[in-house]
């Protein structure tokens, strides 16, 4: 096989894949025309339409199907070959594609990156910051981090980080004024910070555990918003009850600025895991940092 045909297969998968040429073109660093011309070059070789193209969407044709099932293995296979080739020259290469939630990128992944990009310069990471739960295979992503909760489903995943409490937190002035809930039903008679997913639209419905079973609770506020750091600001300001992670909160009630209410209704503890598809070959740029999150992890709880 010809170095050109290798690469319009390629391209053909990532079309395939992505649903669309412009994705798929800019994936990989070319232009559109420039793409679409390998795919005419291709279906002029093997004599057949592969893909079908509107002005809304590209889809496969029945040919285009059964070559993505034969092909799609092999160029898998191909991929691990040589990525374990280039491990004979000692570290770790290619771009790592990730998505992530901001909570998990500020807890866990930004202050790692330093020291993850010193040990692995070949590695090039590629960050996706987004609270909506992105389908990585359809976006054409390595691999995500999210809490348990909330994993795509049919993927391998792996715990990266220690596990990782809930707080309901507020100002003392706040709990001054309004009361300290002493159960989570209670809440309606607070204003309470929301959250919503931005891919669903959904407002979070806080968690807690009662007599050992999940109890949820849909709050009313004053203030939505797509980041937990919204919450925790106007949290802190005195004007409502906040839903965090307890290491985000933790400086705040440290010094005394907020105080937590609730805690023997909160869920357990819970991690962060990295997810990613089922491959019969593992990238060594995946394994690579799948160890250096999880080293990391075991020096935190060592700690």
């Amino acid at each position: 096989m010809s170095q050109a045909s290798l690469h319009a297969l390629q391209a053909f998968r990532l079309i395939a894949r992505h649903g669309s040429f412009t994705r798929a073109a800019a994936q990989l660093e070319i232009s559109a025309s420039a793409l679409s011309q390998t795919l005419r070059q291709l279906e002029a070789q093997l004599g057949v339409r592969l893909l079908n193209r509107t002005t809304r969407r590209v889809g496969l044709t029945e040919a285009g199907q059964a070559l993505l099932a034969r092909v799609t293995p092999l160029l898998e296979q191909l991929d691990g070959a040589l990525d374990d080739a280039r491990q004979w020259q000692g570290q770790a290469s290619g771009t790592l594609k990730l998505t992530l939630p901001h909570t998990a990128a500020a807890l866990l992944l930004y202050p790692l990156l330093p020291g993850f990009m010193r040990a692995y310069p070949q590695v090039k990471l590629e960050l996706d910051v987004n609270n909506s739960l992105v389908d990585i295979v359809a976006h054409g992503l390595d691999a995500g981090l999210r809490f348990g909760e909330s994993l795509q489903q049919d993927m391998q995943a792996v715990a990266v980080s220690p596990p990782i409490r809930f707080c309901v937190v507020a100002s003392p002035g706040y709990l001054q004024a309004r009361g300290v809930p002493a159960h989570p039903a209670q809440l309606q008679q607070h204003d309470c910070l929301r959250y919503r997913f931005s891919g669903s639209g959904q407002v979070y419905r806080w968690q807690f555990v009662e007599a050992g079973r999940p109890l949820e609770a849909a709050v009313q506020g004053p203030l939505t918003a797509n980041d937990s750091l919204a919450a925790l600001h106007v949290a802190q300001a005195g004007l409502g009850l906040a839903y965090l992670p307890q290491p985000m909160a933790q400086p705040y009630l440290a010094d005394g600025r907020l105080s937590a209410v609730l805690e023997e209704w909160m869920p357990p503890a819970e991690a962060f895991y990295l997810y990613y598809p089922h491959h019969l070959h593992q990238p060594a740029k995946l394994r690579v940092f799948i160890d250096y999150l999880r080293q990391a992890a075991a020096a935190q709880r060592g700690g």
